[in-house]
């Protein structure tokens, strides 16, 4: 377990889990650069696996019918890994 400290200014006495998760991200980000330096490390999912996690959030952003009409219009193939 690692313990980290968020300085707070203004009247807040404590951040929720969302906000708290929210600055820390922003900060390794921040501290992390292309060439993998920094906390954080480019992540080892081939480009197909990248796509298709992206593509499900997409999905999963819409309602699934709409989403479909939307794809089939432009002749989007998808995936078998991703169930229309």
């Amino acid at each position: 377990d690692e313990y980290i400290y968020l300085p707070m200014s203004g009247f807040a006495e404590s951040f929720n889990l969302g906000a708290a998760t929210a600055i820390t991200c922003a900060h390794l980000s921040a501290a992390s650069n292309k060439d993998g330096q920094g906390p954080l490390r480019p992540g080892d999912l081939t480009e197909r696996e990248h796509k298709t996690l992206q593509l499900k959030g997409a999905m999963n952003s819409v309602n699934r019918k709409t989403a479909r009409a939307l794809f089939k219009k432009e002749g989007v193939v998808f995936p078998k890994e991703i169930p229309l």
